[in-house]
């Protein structure tokens, strides 16, 4: 009966962690049929330029990235030796925010750059959230 609610837990996670990015990718395809869609993603450009993705911004959510991903390689190094569970959680937050780093620099080439971003995000904080709470079990 634990084992299923694990289980459940997990496969939860990881619906929530991906819908962002199938979002994205989603409103991405939508883009190049529907104006309306291309609209939306024009104006929500903007206003992300001018709030949430400044460039001093993208330079601060580059670092938490690349600290992250040290901090990460380093439990998981660690974690290595004791043979825990938690090592997938590891791997996959470390191949996020490699990922995270790898697309903030290649720039916003896509008309939904900033929703993988947030996508990106959210699935590094949720694995985040998982690791921890494996550790600390």
């Amino acid at each position: 009966m634990k084992n299923m609610k694990n289980l459940l837990i997990y496969i939860l996670t990881l619906i929530v962690q991906f819908s962002g990015i199938i979002l994205a990718m989603v409103l991405e395809d939508f883009s190049t049929k529907k104006m309306g869609v291309a609209r939306y993603l024009v104006f929500k450009k903007q206003e992300f330029e001018n709030t949430f993705f400044t460039p001093a911004l993208m330079n601060i959510y580059s670092l938490i990235l690349i600290l992250g991903a040290a901090v990460c390689i380093i439990i998981l190094l660690i974690q290595l030796q004791k043979r825990r569970k938690v090592l997938i959680s590891l791997f996959f937050a470390v191949i996020a925010n490699l990922a995270g780093i790898l697309f903030i620099h290649i720039g916003p080439q896509l008309q939904t750059y900033y929703f993988f971003l947030i996508g990106i995000f959210i699935a590094v904080l949720i694995q985040y959230i998982r690791i921890l709470y494996s550790l600390y079990r």
